[in-house]
């Protein structure tokens, strides 16, 4: 079958996400929980380890060697202008990576815990946890705990609309609509900080290396991401092949959990880590407890969300947003040094 450009880059990412990676022998995790008491979370226990982090899988219909526009057929000028994104370039080389022990939050940060947070910011204002550069006057009332779209005065657009009020603000959805700024300044309240992006896919896929939390073969059903434009979270009758649109209650999925514990680390909301996004960090940065560069424009997001296909729910997948950005999708979870 001949396949348009468009066609071959998704027949390409559904086929790598799709394939089969080699089986490893890893050893048996005994996952073993921690209590914080400030904002009342638990949180996952992670000895120092040794991992392969990024991606070494690639696919026989890309080829081998970078397009370059201007010299390239027609059929394969999106292919070129691209590439990157297409071949994974920013999660190459794989390469092992060392880390100190660490704990990470098992869930993440729901409305509730927030909520804590705010009312604490209310009282004494942020000063003692807010990052240097925070932009001044900053309000971390996420986004939609306030009105975001007029429309939703009508009584008509309301009636359609796919969400309800209870949908971004429920006691155990995760928060979303945060910008890095917020969740730094939640973390530092609460006696943690950010994971590191090699601690979140440390956490997310195990010592093994494998695609998904769960495994390197993907099931429906184990994780909260695209599917039908209907479910279980709306007031329109349908399903959904996973239950939700939107962001669902942390813990909804839990044999799609991590190794080591950890729930929602494919799909659900998309997460904040604490690094500077570069699209060569894994060419240039260090084996031993990275912490990305020291400078940048883009905060890294790990995860993928409630919104994504399986191929950007995996494991070491990578995005990138001004750590202004606030959206629908987008939270965080919690670490500490143990």
């Amino acid at each position: 079958m001949n396949l348009t450009p468009a066609r071959t880059f998704l027949a390409t990412v559904l086929a790598l996400a799709f394939q089969p990676a080699p089986a490893a022998d890893a050893p048996a995790i005994q996952p073993r929980e921690i209590k914080h008491e400030r904002d009342g979370s638990v949180m996952m226990a992670i000895p120092a380890t040794e991992f392969l982090m990024g991606t070494a899988e690639s696919h026989p219909d890309l080829p081998a060697n970078r397009l370059i526009p201007g010299r390239v057929k027609p059929t394969e000028v999106k292919l070129a202008r691209a590439w990157e994104g297409w071949a994974l370039a920013d999660e190459r080389p794989q390469r092992p990576v060392r880390l100190k022990a660490f704990a990470i939050d098992r869930h993440e940060v729901t409305n509730a815990q927030y909520r804590r947070f705010l009312a604490d910011v209310k009282q004494h204002g942020d000063t003692a946890w807010a990052h240097p550069a925070q932009p001044p006057g900053k309000d971390h009332t996420p986004r939609y705990w306030k009105e975001f779209n007029p429309l939703l005065r009508d009584p008509e657009f309301t009636r359609l609309a796919q969400f309800n009020p209870m949908t971004f603000t429920g006691d155990r959805t995760p928060v979303v609509g945060v910008d890095w700024f917020d969740a730094y300044a939640y973390a530092r309240w609460a006696g943690k900080r950010l994971p590191t992006e090699a601690e979140w896919e440390l956490a997310a896929r195990g010592p093994d290396g494998r695609r998904w939390p769960w495994g390197n073969d993907w099931q429906w059903g184990l994780c909260n991401i695209v599917g039908e434009r209907s479910g279980a979270d709306v007031r329109v009758p349908g399903r959904e092949k996973d239950g939700y649109i939107y962001p669902a209650p942390v813990g909804s999925f839990p044999t799609g959990r991590s190794p080591y514990g950890c729930d929602d680390m494919a799909g659900n909301a998309a997460e904040w880590v604490a690094d500077w996004y570069a699209a060569d960090a894994y060419q240039t940065g260090t084996g031993v407890n990275p912490t990305g560069p020291a400078t940048g424009t883009m905060r890294v997001v790990r995860g993928g969300s409630s919104q994504n296909l399986p191929s950007n729910t995996r494991c070491a997948i990578r995005a990138q947003r001004e750590p202004e950005f606030r959206t629908f999708i987008l939270g965080f979870r919690c670490a500490k040094d143990l």
